[in-house]
């Protein structure tokens, strides 16, 4: 059996390193094979409806991985092999990625593409800085963390900035309120009055707040939470009571995450950070450091090329708080909530440019028998939103339906089509 499975293996690889050497001579669009996060926050429905699969799934399916992340790299459809795409950028970084970003990014793609469906909260999160990932990868690396050890928060050296898109409503909560918003909020609950005080240092204090509760015990925890979670049971039932939403989302968590008999610390996030609820076609950027949870919906994110998570409530899995603490922004401000920048010369185009050397995303309608010229400076993976789309270039002919992602290399003039009407999303790295 071993004998086998080695000559299987080999002849396995052999199809592959031919099919790396056949889109060298002759780089072309190809279909991608995407596997899927099926994290307990996921939805059932989104996803599987996507891609056409049974719905609702036996599992949660929280993210649709279109990327060359180690954690769950795609592999490109290169008939009769499936090559993992970070192989084949590897192989090929110039011809994939373009030379402007080969010269910038080195033999990587620089962002990770994702459909993201939460049925529930997400935890309270933040991501680091390049520097800041570097270093927290290399203690975990010291302390003799795995990287697939479940203490471990970074997996990667990369910093992670990245950008939500709304796909359908969207709630999320996204970095902390304004100083006036929040002494208003903490003096509607009397048992954290006293913390009103410490806003009067501004931002410094705000940060000494947040710093001072993460790192209480849980039964002072227990006792400042409890009667916050008993007042908002009240308040969430008042039509007339300011925080009813953010109470009916507090509940939402305290059910889902505190364990019996205690409070989930993550539960005063609730009420420190704004409360957004994105349309579809809206979206916001998260840069490093910044505080936030996804709630619930359903969107499209695009992000630097990272899996590095620092938590800081709502979840089962490792909390970190000196490490949460240590990239931590503390900017108190109302959120900007972006849209789309239409094309003057062709207005089916449109394009998220956040502050984000990695990536931006662009998105192509087009009705039923309309076509598009592309010709990429950079490399681009491609998603299906609604629809079918045909690719034709020179020698080249790809059709995928709708939930189908694609490579697109650097370079190649095409022209993008549809028989019935196409809603298709780009993501690529902009020029330097």
């Amino acid at each position: 059996m071993a004998a086998a499975n080695g000559i299987g293996a080999a002849a396995s690889q052999r199809l592959v390193t031919d099919a790396i050497a056949a889109y060298a001579r002759r780089p072309h669009p190809a279909a991608l094979c995407c596997d899927i996060q099926r994290y307990g926050w996921g939805d059932r429905h989104f996803i599987p409806d996507l891609l056409g699969t049974p719905s609702p799934a036996a599992d949660p399916q929280a993210e649709l991985w279109i990327g060359a992340h180690p954690d769950l790299p795609a592999a490109v459809c290169l008939h009769p092999a499936r090559v993992p795409l970070d192989a084949l950028i590897t192989a090929m970084p110039a011809a994939v990625l373009g030379a402007d970003a080969a010269e910038r990014f080195g033999h990587t793609l620089p962002f990770l593409f994702k459909v993201l469906a939460a049925a529930t909260p997400l935890s309270i999160q933040a991501h680091p800085n390049r520097a800041q990932a570097a270093r927290g990868f290399l203690r975990e690396d010291r302390l003799g963390l795995a990287l697939s050890d479940p203490q471990r928060s970074y997996r990667d050296r990369n910093h992670k900035p990245e950008l939500l898109v709304a796909l359908t409503d969207f709630h999320a909560l996204r970095g902390f309120r304004p100083l006036h918003e929040l002494a208003a909020e903490l003096q509607r609950w009397p048992p954290l009055t006293h913390m009103r005080r410490r806003l009067d240092g501004g931002t410094a204090g705000l940060r000494a707040l947040y710093a001072d509760f993460m790192r209480l015990p849980q039964p002072a925890v227990d006792a400042l939470l409890a009667p916050v979670v008993a007042a908002a049971g009240r308040k969430a039932c008042d039509p007339k009571d300011p925080s009813r939403e953010r109470c009916q989302w507090l509940l939402q968590a305290h059910n889902g995450f505190s364990p019996p008999g205690h409070y989930d610390r993550g539960l005063l996030s609730l009420l420190l950070l704004n409360l957004l609820h994105l349309r579809p076609g809206q979206a916001i950027f998260l840069p490093a450091g910044e505080l936030h949870s996804y709630l619930q919906g359903a969107g499209l994110e695009l992000m630097a090329n990272s899996n590095n998570v620092l938590r800081g409530g709502l979840t089962a899995k490792h909390i970190d708080v000196a490490a949460l603490l240590e990239v931590l922004r503390v900017d108190p401000h109302a959120p900007e909530i972006l849209a789309p920048v239409t094309a003057v010369d062709d207005p089916r185009w449109q394009t998220y440019a956040p502050p984000a050397a990695e990536f931006s995303l662009h998105r192509l309608r087009l009705g039923a028998g309309d076509s598009a010229p592309l010709q990429p400076a950079a490399v681009m993976l491609g998603l299906v939103l609604e629809g079918e789309l045909d690719i034709a270039g020179a020698g080249t002919r790809l059709r995928l339906r709708r939930g189908g992602s694609c490579l697109v290399p650097a370079g190649e003039a095409l022209r993008l089509a549809s028989r019935s009407g196409v809603d298709l999303a780009l993501a690529t790295t902009p020029p330097s």
